[in-house]
């Protein structure tokens, strides 16, 4: 068997990565058709409640997703990719970012208001904070490890630059990412807030977690 088959064996139909194998990297330019790639194995038109997704339809409108990434990756201090590479290829498999809250802020001026938090919740944390804007995995990869890998390199930085809040929001409705919310728990985060928003003509329902970076 070769090192490439040994590297991502079908197993049930099912390829697996050897996380060696695998970097997390700061996104550069370059990367934007890997991250559209992995984008729109997530983001399809139909939402799929058990197995997770990204709210937008990607491949309805490639050009203008991919100016946006690029838009995102000047914009955030905190843009990762997970490349897989081996003597044959480089793969973008995942990636994530965060924005911190002045350009959170700027893209969402209206969030803070929006947001129900808990009554017991310290609004002290929202002193300074990073919001994580999308995490995703290349579908087929899924449930590997991955999504662990960028979150772990995403919360090593933001604490390295004084920041000690995390933000995250689940959609639960009209679809609910059941996956989404399950990794929250995972990570220890705690659900800090409920808002509505309007995205394509519709009401989203979203839970904001909250994770204090020790």
């Amino acid at each position: 068997m070769s090192e490439k088959m040994q590297d991502a064996k079908k197993t049930n139909g099912i390829r697996h990565l050897n996380l060696a194998k695998v970097k997390i990297r700061k996104a550069e330019e370059k990367d934007v058709d890997g991250i559209f790639n992995v984008a729109s194995s997530t983001g399809k038109k139909r939402k799929d409640y058990m197995h997770g997704f990204l709210m937008d339809f990607y491949n309805s409108n490639p050009e203008g997703f991919k100016n946006k990434f690029r838009r995102d990756i000047a914009l955030s201090d905190f843009f990762y990719v997970a490349e897989y590479s081996d003597k044959e290829s480089r793969t973008i498999v995942g990636f994530t970012y965060g924005l911190s809250k002045e350009n959170w802020l700027k893209r969402t001026p209206t969030w803070l208001d929006d947001c129900s938090f808990r009554p017991d919740f310290n609004m002290k944390n929202l002193d300074d904070f990073v919001v994580l804007e999308k995490i995703a995995v290349l579908d087929k990869y899924n449930r590997q490890g991955v999504g662990s890998m960028l979150s772990k390199r995403l919360i090593k930085d933001i604490k390295e630059k004084g920041i000690r809040d995390l933000f995250e929001e689940v959609i639960i409705a009209p679809v609910p990412n059941l996956p989404s919310v399950l990794f929250k728990k995972k990570r220890s985060f705690k659900l800090a807030a409920t808002r509505f928003e309007e995205h394509n003509d519709q009401i989203l329902t979203t839970l904001i977690y909250h994770k204090k970076i020790k």
